[in-house]
């Protein structure tokens, strides 16, 4: 298989995957912090792809978040969403430098918390009419991603072996 068309085929595969994940009943729902299963796995598994891919998985997320969390909360769940492209496009550049995936994952995970925790202080009084409840909405869900990036990350590991076995992806640094 040509490199772009396989390269189309898992963009496909895993834009798919990151709308359909955002439908699963493995998730946790507060007015501005959700915690779905699995939803960072196809963005994770994109980095080893290529950036494109990942700029198309996490726009997938978005639309699945978007079309699954009613609004007002949706604005809040889609824009941490979206910031999942600061992790990814890091994630990225490490991979090309040939760093330990452990500390990729360690970095990613506080670039990550960090992008969501701020999306969400930011974005808490609009949707909670409370300017108060900001920074302790922006702590939970910077504790929440640490934990759910880890969680996610245990989840992609064997299917980033499996996938670099049957010479899907290419193994970069694992």
């Amino acid at each position: 298989m040509k490199n772009n068309t396989k390269e189309l085929a898992l963009a496909s595969i895993l834009t798919a995957l990151s709308v359909l994940i955002t439908y699963s009943p493995l998730k946790l729902v507060l007015p501005f912090f959700t915690l779905t299963l699995g939803a960072h796995v196809p963005t994770m598994l994109a980095i080893f792809v290529g950036p494109w891919v990942t700029v198309m998985t996490v726009i997938g997320s978005c639309i699945g978040f978007f079309l699954t969390i009613p609004a007002p909360n949706s604005i809040i769940v889609v824009t941490r969403a979206a910031t999942h492209i600061i992790f990814a496009l890091a994630g990225i550049m490490m991979l090309k430098k040939n760093y330990n995936i452990v500390l990729i994952i360690a970095v990613t995970a506080v670039l990550h918390a960090l992008a969501e925790g701020i999306a969400v202080y930011i974005l808490t009084p609009l949707v909670l009419d409370s300017s108060t409840a900001a920074l302790t909405a922006g702590g939970i869900a910077v504790l929440g991603t640490l934990l759910h990036h880890v969680i996610d990350s245990a989840i992609t590991a064997p299917i980033l072996i499996a996938l670099t076995k049957a010479k899907i992806i290419k193994r970069r640094c694992l």
